[in-house]
């Protein structure tokens, strides 16, 4: 019996011997790394929401500590300077952010987006423990970002969560996890939008804000809306850029009527505000915020208002009139900038004229005729040239004049939408006068992006008239043609005829019937001579 318990006391040690170590063997595996590299130690870092293309670099300002019982504590990287390295303040992240000798000293690892990806999108990378500050960069991207703080921490009860390191020891009989939560990038992506706030003769209800239609000689009234990204401390000098470039047709009007309010105030120009530049040609203008003034207005709404003319050289129907306003503005600490732009689209309307620019063809919504004639080529013709007419606006009493052409077109230039009278005021010689007073009525459908869609040209409609009602539809295509609702004929317009007639027949200058007239005149006063001085000879005797 006695050997037996000392067997089994020999045996009791041996197994708690090897119980010990098995213990130490599984703990050394399971602790902080110790005296290996501190690399060993790494967590999955992500930031969300941020651009496809952009660079992601993450520099270490708080480093961990270890002995060679495991993890110890943090410290602040070599040149970092912190007021509590367990709290930084945003001022000191934009501070570090800003500072690019420091950056060049840290620790840095590079954030990888997925293959392929694109729009706004996720980047990671595997990262020590520690605070790491991120900054977001490219040439491509659009948006501002702000630089970032993620913290990859030791997960042990008491000692940290949420991103946020908390001092303490892991050593060898703790339970522990490198852990990090996702940081969702604080960006702002500015925005312009360029619009038609009204025109003479019109209100804000005609039309969409990004297009609409007056007629030559009109004043466009044009807004600029916008603001100065969001800057942090990280940016020391930025460049925020509003120009704006008129299409053919516009020019400035009074540049003395162009307004900047910056927060909802007037702001006029200067060396600590902005400079304005303006082309000679007045098609285009540039207002350049200082950089000071845009870093102490960082986030602040622009508006920019002013006035623009259109012109003789306008396009007609869908020859828009463009006008174009762009945003350049700083978006990387390191002074790369990007810009965007919105454009408004200005149409005048004609008739008979080029339906889409040169080359385009020839509308026929008025055709004058008159008897059949004879042209020098032998062909015939009933086309009447040399009618004068007038077109009258309704609503502005605006009046348009032409005279029908050799094919008897009868082209107005420069209408914009609405309702017209149409009336003949000479006829050429020979014809009585057209006395009708013909509508004409031009209507315009836009798409949301302000350019014309479509625009219907109505002619006729009154008792007097004989021709009833012409009404043609004209369609940009997406293959950038033009097509009308003629059935068979896209190409044309449902013409409306103006018919004179020729007046009642007179004996022409030097003719037979002048001849008799004058023969029989000059009878009739022989006759009379005759009978005068018969009549004296016989009183006399």
């Amino acid at each position: 019996m006695k050997k037996f318990k000392k067997l089994f006391a020999v045996m009791l040690s041996l197994a708690m011997v090897l119980g010990m170590s098995l213990t130490a063997f599984a703990t050394e595996t399971s602790a902080p790394t110790g005296t290996k590299p501190v690399s060993a130690d790494k967590a999955t870092a992500t930031v969300e929401n941020v651009e496809a293309g952009a660079t992601v670099t993450a520099y270490r300002i708080v480093e961990p500590t270890y002995n060679d019982k495991g993890f110890t504590g943090y410290k602040l990287a070599d040149g970092v300077t912190l007021a509590d390295m367990l709290a930084p303040k945003s001022d000191e992240i934009t501070g570090i952010a800003a500072d690019k000798t420091l950056l060049a000293t840290l620790t840095k690892e590079t954030l990888s987006a997925s293959e392929g990806a694109t729009g706004l999108t996720k980047y990671s990378a595997q990262l020590g423990a520690g605070y790491w500050v991120v900054i977001v960069e490219g040439s491509d991207i659009q948006e501002v970002y702000n630089p970032m703080l993620v913290g990859i921490y030791y997960s042990v009860e008491g000692s940290g969560d949420n991103n946020t390191l908390v001092n303490g020891t892991v050593d060898a009989n703790t339970n522990w996890s490198l852990e990090s939560t996702p940081a969702y990038a604080k960006s702002e992506q500015p925005t312009i939008d360029k619009k038609i706030t009204g025109s003479t003769g019109k209100d804000e209800s005609d039309g969409n804000e990004s297009g609409n239609d007056v007629a030559i000689g009109d004043t466009v009234n044009f807004e600029i809306d916008t603001k100065i990204p969001s800057y942090s401390k990280s940016y020391t000098e930025v460049m925020v850029k509003i120009t704006d470039k008129m299409g053919k047709g516009l020019t400035l009007a009074d540049p003395a009527n162009l307004v900047v309010k910056v927060n909802g105030v007037d702001v006029t120009a200067g060396a600590d505000t902005y400079t304005y530049k303006e082309a000679d040609d007045k098609k285009s203008f540039e207002i350049s915020f200082a950089s000071a003034y845009a870093l102490a207005h960082s986030g602040e709404a622009v508006v920019v208002t002013y006035d623009a003319v259109l012109g003789e050289d306008a396009g007609l129907n869908f020859d828009a009139n463009d006008n174009t306003a762009k945003l350049e503005y700083t978006n990387d600490p390191s002074g790369k900038t990007n810009e965007i732009e919105d454009k408004t689209y200005t149409y005048t309307f004609a008739l008979d004229a080029a339906i889409n620019g040169k080359d385009s063809w020839i509308t026929k919504e008025l055709l004058k005729t008159g008897e059949e004639r004879e042209l020098e080529s032998g062909e015939k013709t009933t086309a009447l040239p040399g009618a004068e007419f007038t077109l009258t606006n309704n609503a502005t009493n605006k009046v348009y004049t032409a005279i029908s052409a050799e094919d008897g077109t009868i082209s107005f230039k420069g209408l914009d939408a609405g309702e017209y009278t149409l009336v003949e005021t000479k006829a050429p010689d020979g014809y009585s006068l057209n006395d009708a007073k013909i509508p004409v009525v031009i209507t315009a459908t836009y798409k949301e992006d302000g350019k014309l869609e479509s625009y219907k040209v109505t002619v006729g409609g009154t008792t007097a008239d004989d021709n009833g009602v012409k009404e043609t539809i004209y369609t940009m295509q997406n293959d950038g043609s033009v097509k009308s609702n003629v059935v068979n004929k896209p190409q044309e317009s449902d013409t409306y005829e103006i018919k004179n007639t020729k007046l009642a027949s007179l004996p022409s200058t030097g003719g037979i019937g002048t001849t008799i007239f004058t023969i029989g005149g000059c009878l009739i006063m022989v006759v009379a001579a005759a009978l005068f001085f018969a009549s004296r000879r016989k009183a006399s005797k």
